[in-house]
């Protein structure tokens, strides 16, 4: 079976693999770094009991869930996503939880809900895949309360830092990974297109997803390998070129020099 690409898969997740699709959902959510993230971006977006809160992109539901416990009983959080297969599995595993959590279909960019519905919106790893990001973060002010806020998180793929002695190859991989996203440096375009869409306060906060150990390779690899498969089919890579890239980084792993760094981005903004 052919690798599936996150680029290709997580913009028809109901034509594609979902199995690994929502593997890798659950993977990434685990990892101790991600972790952190989140736990940043909650800082930034200051819940507070009976806030009713928007999740977009939200997959199979895993960071909505946390949400939900933060706004208590007397709160709200809704999560939407473009796929059917992720809301529905998110329902399933918050099926009898008690919170006050709902979730449903809704593209990123038109989403179901009155004007200022919402004291806070997240999105991660979202807008990466939608070429106009303006155009979904003018519908997140019309969404959002005065004083309300919207916190993302994206990745700025063409920084990936990963050491290897074939640095040529490396760079082209890089470069190759992050154009194969529609909106792939939209980590670089976060402060201004939160202020062109007339957020206040516009904050970034730099966080970068590293790691030197064989899980951390392993879902580099989940994330890698689909898009390099495509690399490699319309020629821009050769099979062997992919192999050895791949065995040297297996091999610092075993030696214990691995490291690897994603170079990612926290934006913040106030409606008004």
């Amino acid at each position: 079976m052919e690798k599936q690409s996150i680029t290709t898969g997580f913009q028809q997740v109901d034509n594609s693999q979902h199995d690994f699709l929502i593997q890798f959902l659950e993977d990434m959510a685990a990892t101790p770094v991600v972790r952190e993230s989140f736990e940043l971006q909650m800082s930034l977006l200051d819940i507070k009991p009976g806030d009713h809160l928007l999740d977009v992109g939200c997959g199979i539901g895993i960071q909505a869930q946390e949400m939900a416990k933060r706004v208590t009983s007397t709160g709200k959080v809704i999560g939407t996503d473009i796929s059917t297969t992720m809301i529905e599995v998110a329902k399933t595993k918050n099926y009898n939880t008690g919170l006050p959590l709902e979730f449903l279909n809704a593209e990123a960019s038109h989403q179901p809900f009155p004007d200022h519905s919402f004291n806070g919106i997240r999105t991660e790893r979202v807008l990466l895949y939608i070429p106009d990001s303006p155009k979904v973060l003018k519908e997140f002010k019309r969404l959002l309360k005065p004083g309300g806020k919207v916190v993302i998180f994206e990745f700025f793929w063409d920084g990936a830092l990963i050491p290897h002695p074939d640095k040529e190859l490396t760079r082209k991989i890089i470069h190759y990974v992050a154009d194969s996203f529609p909106n792939g440096d939209i980590g670089k375009n976060i402060y201004y297109q939160l202020r062109n869409s007339g957020f206040n306060k516009v904050e970034i906060e730099p966080y970068s997803y590293y790691g030197n150990s064989e899980a951390i390779l392993n879902i580099v690899k989940k994330a890698y390998e689909g898009i390099l498969q495509l690399g490699v089919s319309d020629e821009t890579f050769t099979q062997s070129e992919i192999d050895n890239w791949w065995k040297v980084l297996d091999e610092k792993v075993k030696e214990g020099n691995f490291f690897i760094s994603f170079q990612g981005l926290i934006g913040c903004g106030t409606n008004g």
